[in-house]
């Protein structure tokens, strides 16, 4: 006979089996299913019963009496640690969630993340994915004691307590229901408008407000905010303190497939050891890194900038690999050295060229300077305008080119000079060529490729180009007709 070791928890719209056991239900609190709980060895229903959870296997529960004789299944042993699951059927923090929900949707978000509410929807079995969302956006985030819920109104309550309490909202909320659905065609909506506009404020100094944490929605920009910040496009999340994607982020890929058996020798266990001191370090540099870029406020931009020109920001750039070897202030008052060398060389350059032209005093010479200024700018924008221009009707820069010369691009050393003619033919980068000639010859390597249509389905792009690539490997011997 074989039996499934994990705990069935599933949803049913049947009843309960053994309902005189079964906990008092109130009216609002459950939608008519059930997350029903099994024990993995008789299979027997213990949701709403005290129930036995093993420590060490996953997903593993058994009732009070296959427990009590010491039933074992493997891979569960009898002397595996336990923890005993109490009747958690009550209302807890909110008087339609029982508190067994509570953890149920706690966990749920723990195993597929904030953004994954079906799935946690379908964890929870009675609440919808509207019915989760809105309670965590309620109870959690808008809590005053974020990030826990606000437990003062539970508190030092019992059992019978709690139930009570939300057997009373629950009539409650139908009497409100049926006199609102009454009277609420009664009411115009520009009565509501002045109502709440004559509303008095009712924050006082001593109110804590709760910031307004929605979830699954972004907030609406403010005419302040300037596009997307550079924290934004870092991908960094400050409540975590980590980026999505880390520095030397392939680092844990190299503890991927190690382990440590009794049968390694001690060749193989100090090699190991040797691995972790490797991924110790890797991670210390990512830290460092990181604690780089949060002491220097990398993440937002440095209002120095917004006083300096294009050209001045170019060549502020320039000078970022030394700001490791200097302190924050340091590194500042040397671009601002830099910048007013720039500005000083600027103005002599200027002053020269206007006593060329013929300028005797200043206000000549600043005349002149301004008006060299203007024809600038025109000239800037009028490019700019046959620039797209030629976009509008469809003319890039690289396509009014009929061949492409690829001698000074990355890679084009490695390649003959048939080779280079063929990238400026087919208009692609040697990286690339480089890249579709490796894939093919492993491909012809290991049997994989042995015609041109074999080739044309390793790569997205032109099969023309890939017939030409297979064509190339075929002069030098590597492919066959």
């Amino acid at each position: 006979m074989v039996y499934n070791f994990r705990s069935k928890r599933k949803k049913s719209t049947q009843n309960v089996e053994n309902n005189e056991s079964a906990p008092p239900e109130v009216p609002g609190i459950t939608d008519g299913k059930k997350a029903l709980y099994h024990c993995n060895y008789c299979n027997k229903d213990i949701s709403g019963k005290i129930r036995i959870k093993c420590v060490i296997c996953s997903d593993f529960d058994l009732c009070v009496e296959c427990f009590s004789v010491g039933t074992e299944l493997r891979p569960h042993k009898s002397n595996h640690p336990y923890r005993v699951m109490d009747n958690l059927a009550f209302p807890l923090i909110c008087p339609d969630w029982n508190a067994d929900e509570e953890m149920l949707l706690l966990e749920g978000l723990e195993m597929y993340g904030l953004g994954n509410w079906n799935e946690v929807a379908e964890h929870v079995g009675t609440k919808n994915k509207s019915q989760c969302i809105d309670h965590y956006d309620k109870i959690y985030m808008n809590s005053r004691c974020f990030p826990l819920p606000d437990m003062s109104h539970v508190m030092g309550k019992n059992r019978e307590e709690l139930l009570a309490m939300a057997k009373e909202h629950s009539e409650t909320k139908k009497e409100v229901d049926t006199v609102g659905g009454s009277s609420s065609s009664k009411i115009s909506s520009g009565a509501v408008k002045r109502t709440s506009s004559k509303a008095p404020s009712t924050d006082g100094p001593d109110v804590v407000k709760v910031e307004d944490r929605s979830i699954g929605e972004k907030k609406p920009r403010t005419s302040g905010d300037e596009g997307v910040s550079v924290k934004e496009l870092s991908g960094y999340n400050s409540k975590r303190q980590e980026f999505e994607v880390e520095y030397d982020n392939d680092a844990e890929q190299l503890l991927a497939d190690m382990e440590f058996k009794d049968s390694d020798t001690d060749a193989e266990r100090e090699l190991k050891i040797q691995v972790l001191h490797i991924y110790s370090k890797r991670l210390d540099e990512r830290k460092r890194r990181k604690d780089f870029i949060l002491e220097r406020n990398l993440l937002y931009p440095d209002p120095f900038d917004k006083e300096l020109t294009l050209e001045e920001k170019e060549l502020c750039r320039r000078y970022r690999v030394f700001m490791r070897f200097h302190s924050k202030e340091e590194h500042s008052e040397l671009l601002r050295s830099i910048v007013e060398e720039q500005r000083l060389l600027k103005r002599i350059q200027y002053l020269q060229e206007a006593r060329a032209a013929g300028c005797r005093t200043s206000s000549e010479a600043e005349r002149f300077i301004d008006q060299k200024m203007k024809m600038g700018i025109e000239e800037n924008s009028r490019r700019a305008k046959e620039h797209s221009s030629l976009d509008s009707k469809g003319l890039t820069s690289f396509g009014v080119l009929d061949n492409w010369d690829v001698t000074g691009f990355l890679g084009a050393d490695l390649l003959s000079e048939d080779e280079k003619e063929l990238c400026g033919e087919m208009k692609i980068l040697p990286t690339h060529y480089l890249n579709m000639l490796q894939t093919m010859s492993v491909g012809i390597l290991n049997g994989n490729v042995t015609k041109k249509s074999d080739a044309q389905g390793l790569f997205n792009v032109d099969p023309n180009k890939v017939d030409k690539v297979y064509d190339m490997l075929m002069r030098k011997g590597i492919a066959q007709m």
